[in-house]
């Protein structure tokens, strides 16, 4: 039985408001009589009670309410616990309005799971024979869906009622806890306060009970309703198995669907033409309220009433308005005629993908029946936005109204106001009923024409198959990653537009840079081996070259696939601003090693092969890349310097204008010897080496007098280009110069060696 649970509750409060308080006090019963199993109440009882609880928490509430409350409450009471009495008599009152009300309804949603149970079992078959009409079956998807939308609320109402009645039940535990505590004070005491307070609080549990109950009732009733929605859809799916596999697209049933296209538009004109009436008579209206708000803004400002003023402006606001929701409907109305139009075109384009046997014309049939099917979206998003808005200038005008009596003159304004506003949200919502049917039929008869047949022979099978596969691969390739608004100009009025980017745009610009980028660097890597072969620059200069080449071919290629596929730099504002964010944070040395790599080749301060000394370290520059030049040594070690050193940290370029290198070397002599000779053999040897430069010439110089040697330096410039060795050519000097020394000064008078031997000073630099 349905008013069971339902029952048992209210009872069950019943007996906590009532006897079981009553059982408490002294003139009361027992507590284990009180405690006695109530029996279960009958709709009538339910009924009688609920009357009986209106009527007393409608007197109580008469009784708070003469005088103040001054007459029935006792000294002491607050007013706040005045406040939540009252508020607790009025949620009776229309707690008890509601659940009676509930009855009723609980009746009728029993009475519909019969009748569908009924219906379900006295069907068997169609009156008319097969074949049926593509209408029927139209009809019958239209039933289905009407009655599938009504299952899911039913179910969403269910939940939520579930979790009120879960959430008044806590609340009724607290209320039954805190009258508890109010008894026990009324025994103590035994007040008028007390007492008051006890009734105040048996009251408010007698409202949740209430609620609860209404909750409860209403929960049985959805369950009821469920249960016949799913016997119905069942017998709705029944009925389209039968018919769909029977069904026939006859030229009466077109004939049918154009008449009442015709008929439909008839009566749209015919609602245009008398919206066209009124739109004729407000606009004499608006420019009368025009008028007389002229008449008085000619006036001075001193002779002006400002209420006067004011109240011909609202007028002219309300008129203004009712003129622009009159608009609205017409402009409505003729969308309407429109889809029926295109509704009508649709059935035609639906009788000829199930006519023809020409697979082209049914595939561009059936993209006409989808590229409609998308209109009614895009024009359903734009009925949502124009709804939003009407409904928000309906709230407008009503938060407006709250602050004005019956008798401000702007009342009767702000009614009309409303009128009008109410009016264009009632049209909108007509159409937008209206598209979203279209919408839903479209929709389905795309599906019915690209569903898989299930009786088909296996190769159409392995056909339709391969089609779904096709589909599912078109959808993924179509899939909206994210989209990015659009400005074009057109007839001098700029339209914004929401373009997507899709899956396949993304693979499209990805292949694109990836191939292009491949041909690139092949290119790259034959001008360099072209370019080194021919002798042009060398195998380090031309490498670093194409690195640098490569990131530019690589920024351009970005740039060009976007502008390519029609992507503005715009659309990854959001992930430029996420990567400035990291990058400022986590990359800040990267940055800057790169830039200073730019500004590095654009001063040519630092070039491949030049020699430079940079934080100790001594070598030859091998390759200057983005991030990092490579220095290697006199020993062959390569050590990766970042660029952003050379600027910040003091640079030595030994081959910064010219790539001669002044070196020296210092021999000692014994004494007795002729300097003026010695230093013309040290220049003279010099002089003689083929690597040595001859401009500027070498000279000798006489450093130190000591008291047993001289000593002298010698002083000479190296070309420090490939292949020389300075090392080995300061080892050449000191063996000619020895040699030369030898044979010139030693004699069998002299049989001692003059020279003796004094450490070079000279820092030694390889070049390899």
């Amino acid at each position: 039985m349905k008013f069971v649970k339902f029952i048992g509750l209210l009872v069950s409060c019943a007996f906590v408001v009532t006897g079981g308080a009553r059982a408490q006090l002294p003139s009361m019963k027992k507590p284990a009589e009180a405690a006695a199993p109530a029996p279960e109440e009958k709709p009538e009882d339910a009924r009688k009670r609920l009357e009986l609880w209106q009527k007393e928490a409608r007197e109580s509430l008469a009784r708070l309410d003469a005088s103040n409350g001054s007459l029935s409450v006792p000294p002491g009471v607050t007013p706040a616990e005045i406040e939540e009495r009252r508020r607790d008599l009025e949620q009776m009152l229309h707690v008890a309005t509601n659940s009676l009300r509930e009855i009723e309804t609980g009746d009728q949603a029993g009475k519909a799971v019969e009748k569908a149970r009924a219906e379900d079992a006295a069907w068997t078959g169609f009156r008319e024979t097969a074949p049926f009409s593509i209408l029927l079956l139209d009809d019958l998807h239209n039933e289905r869906d009407v009655i599938l939308a009504k299952l899911r609320t039913h179910e969403s109402s269910l939940t939520n009622i579930e979790n009120l009645r879960a959430a008044t039940i806590g609340e009724l535990k607290a209320a039954e806890d805190a009258a508890s505590a109010a008894m026990q004070n009324a025994q103590a005491g035994q007040t008028d306060i007390a007492k008051w307070r006890l009734e105040a609080a048996r009251g408010k549990v007698r409202a949740l009970a209430a609620r609860a109950g209404y909750y409860q009732s209403a929960r049985e009733t959805l369950k009821q309703r469920i249960n016949a929605a799913r016997i119905e859809l069942s017998l709705v799916d029944r009925k389209i198995g039968i018919a769909r596999p029977e069904s026939v697209f006859s030229k009466e049933d077109l004939a049918k669907v154009e008449t009442i296209t015709k008929e439909r538009n008839k009566s749209y004109t015919k609602e245009i033409a008398a919206v066209s009436k009124r739109l004729q008579s407000a606009v004499s209206a608006r420019d009368k309220a025009q008028a007389a708000l002229d008449a008085l803004t000619a006036k001075p400002a001193e002779e002006r009433d400002a209420d006067e003023y004011e109240l011909a402006g609202f007028r002219l606001e309300v008129a203004e308005g009712r003129v622009e929701s009159l608009q609205s409907v017409i402009e409505a109305l003729e969308g309407l005629i429109l889809l029926e139009s295109m509704g009508y075109k649709a059935y035609q384009d639906r009788r000829a993908i199930l006519t023809t046997t020409d697979d082209k014309v049914r595939s561009e049939t059936l993209e006409r029946l989808r590229t409609l099917a998308e209109r009614c979206r895009a024009w359903l998003n734009v009925l949502d936005n124009e709804m939003a808005t009407s409904g928000a200038d309906l709230s407008k005008i009503e938060a407006r109204a709250a602050s004005i009596t019956s008798g401000d003159p702007r009342f009767e304004l702000l009614n009309e106001q409303r009128a009008a506003r109410s009016e264009k949200l009632a049209i909108l919502q007509r159409v937008h009923q209206t598209v979203t049917s279209q919408h839903t039929i479209l929709r389905r008869w795309v599906k019915d024409f690209t569903d898989v047949e299930k009786d088909a022979k296996f190769p159409a099978r392995l056909t339709n198959i391969a089609g779904q596969g096709r589909d599912i691969l078109q959808k993924t390739w179509n899939l909206e990653i994210m989209s990015y608004e659009d400005k074009i100009e057109v007839d001098g009025e700029t339209i914004t537009g929401k373009i997507p980017v899709t899956l396949g745009m993304l693979v499209r610009a990805l292949l694109f840079f990836v191939i292009g980028y491949a041909i690139a660097t092949w290119l790259a890597n034959r001008l360099q081996r072209m370019i080194v072969s021919r002798g042009r620059i060398s195998e380090t200069q031309a490498r670093m070259l194409r690195n640098w080449l490569m990131i530019v071919v690589g920024v351009a290629l970005a740039l060009t696939t976007l502008s390519f596929l029609k992507i503005p730099l715009t659309v990854f504002a959001f992930f430029g601003g996420a990567l400035a964010i990291g990058l400022g944070f986590g990359m800040q040395t990267l940055i800057k090693n790169f830039i200073s790599g730019i500004i590095v080749l654009a001063e040519r301060k630092i070039r491949v092969g030049d020699i430079i000394e940079v934080e100790g370290v001594v070598g030859s520059v091998v390759e200057v890349n983005a991030r990092s030049s490579i220095i290697r040594s006199a020993d062959d070690v390569e050590t990766m310097i970042p660029n952003s050193l050379f600027l910040e940290k003091r640079v030595t370029n030994r081959t910064l204008s010219n790539y001669r290198m002044r070196r020296s070397i210092q021999v000692g002599v014994a004494r007795g010897m002729s300097p003026q000779s010695v230093m013309e053999i040290l220049t003279e040897s010099a002089g003689r080496h083929g690597l040595v430069c001859k401009t500027p010439a070498p000279f000798a110089v006489l450093d130190e007098l000591g008291e047993k040697n001289l000593v002298f330096t010698l002083y000479f410039w190296v070309e420090l280009v490939k292949g020389t060795n300075a090392t080995v050519v300061a080892s050449d000097l000191r063996l000619m110069i020895d040699k030369h020394l030898t044979e010139t000064i030693l004699s069998p008078a002299n049989p001692q060696p003059v020279t003796a031997p004094i450490d070079p000073v000279t820092t030694v630099i390889d070049e390899s």
